[in-house]
């Protein structure tokens, strides 16, 4: 039996997912709204119909420096199964005339194959990575895992610093302005902005000119979560499931959280507080008593 949540998240997603099971280890109760059949969101995988066996993402597919994130590391989500690949050829970019622009893991690596279109570009972009190195290890990592300052407080800290003072430099252009001023080749030009669009950064937004850079000179690339990425989200609904979580279903009704039916075209529902893990069919109906 499962007593009302503490607290509540709207869709099953992953960055839902990664809040729950930290409130869930934190012993709240949480319950959690999704249409979806099963949770993950854009984690989602599915077996290819016409061939048995082959996993095909429908989404989300490379996670970047995911094993690096300190959620993933927090919530043991090895130990619930999720594994990741880091290809050395990490992505590619091929040219109309049969150039193709690589970027492995490996910088130097990487370098050359700028160099074979542009050696003066693999000489700038080798110059913008050593600027960066500590930009990304000394102020943006730590940002992406603080709670955000006001932006005066923020950019009253970055000047007191050469390194911060670059930042705020380089990040008041876009992405597009950066690439252009910096770089000559068009075949370099638009690898770079490629490679920071597969992030979902708005190349003409000012702002994110320091993407480019950043990008470049983090030490983690993109990788591949083994066996699909809806393993992911498996994962964080098994740590869920570790601390007490009850993972449930509920069929599309239009109901009141007194009946313990979920209004509007809700299906998913999670909530803790409770032993072990049930999971139910997307078609069954939560009685009251689940609730009371």
């Amino acid at each position: 039996m499962i007593g009302r949540p503490d607290g509540i998240v709207l869709g099953t997603g992953h960055n839902a997912l990664v809040l729950q099971a930290y409130l869930c280890r934190a012993g709240l109760s949480v319950l959690s709204v999704d249409r979806a059949e099963i949770p993950g969101g854009g984690l989602a995988t599915v077996e290819n119909p016409r061939h048995p066996g082959f996993l095909h993402n429908t989404h989300s597919f490379f996670h970047r420096a995911i094993t690096a994130m300190p959620w993933y590391v927090d919530l043991e989500l090895e130990r619930h199964g999720a594994s990741y690949i880091e290809p050395e050829l990490n992505v590619a970019m091929i040219c109309p005339d049969g150039r193709v622009l690589k970027w492995w893991r490996d910088l130097d690596r990487t370098l050359e194959s700028v160099a074979a279109i542009s050696s003066r570009d693999a000489k700038v972009l080798a110059a913008w990575i050593e600027r960066f190195e500590p930009i990304v290890d000394g102020l943006l990592a730590p940002e992406a895992s603080s709670p955000p300052l006001p932006p005066e407080l923020r950019r009253e800290r970055l000047e007191r610093t050469a390194e911060g003072r670059l930042l705020l430099e380089v990040s008041a252009s876009s992405p597009l302005e950066f690439v252009r001023s910096e770089f000559e080749d068009p075949a370099v030009r638009a690898g770079l902005l490629f490679f920071n669009g597969l992030r979902e950064v708005d190349l003409r937004l000012p702002g994110f000119g320091h993407s480019v850079p950043a990008l470049l000179a983090g030490r983690h690339k993109a990788q591949m979560c083994v066996g699909g990425s809806a393993r992911l989200a498996e994962a964080l609904v098994a740590d869920m499931s570790n601390t007490g979580e009850r993972c449930c279903a509920v069929s599309r009704s239009r109901g009141s959280w007194s009946s313990g039916i979920a209004p509007r075209d809700s299906l998913w529902r999670m909530a803790g507080g409770s032993r072990g893990s049930i999971l139910l069919s997307p078609d069954s109906i939560l009685s009251k008593s689940c609730w009371s």
